[in-house]
């Protein structure tokens, strides 16, 4: 087992969003070790609501066989749920039992917020209202 994450995705503007998760390395999922992140892939995030709708999301690295020495990473795509268009896109990775975001295209709008103090961190993203 390896260092996880509670997740969730808040949605700020009155549009839906769809997620999509990708270019996942060394990450538990599909309920495996408790770890869902395929949750957010190619998931609506109404207006004005979270992902999930209450809570959050456990996902969990994989640290050991073939990733022990890996870094987990995945990208998360943002998108308006009408018309297709980016709104932004991040990179999270996991290396040493921290969680850090490595890229996002769109600070303005999309802010993340990560927290390692615990045992487990704690990771929201929120898209701002437009």
């Amino acid at each position: 087992m390896g260092y996880g994450a509670f997740f969730n995705v808040q949605n700020n503007r009155s549009q839906s969003l769809r997620l999509f998760v990708t270019d996942v390395q060394c990450m538990y999922d599909n309920g495996d070790q408790g770890s869902n992140l395929s949750l957010f892939n190619n998931a609506v995030v109404s207006g004005k609501s979270a992902l999930p709708a209450s809570g959050t999301q456990y996902i969990e690295v994989k640290a050991s066989g073939g990733c022990f020495f890996q870094t987990s990473t995945f990208h998360l795509k943002v998108t308006d749920d009408a018309n297709g268009a980016i709104i932004g896109e991040a990179d999270f990775l996991e290396d040493d039992n921290n969680w850090n975001l490595d890229k996002n295209t769109n600070p303005d709008v999309i802010n993340v917020m990560i927290n390692n103090s615990g045992d487990q961190a704690r990771m929201t993203v929120t898209v701002a209202a437009s």
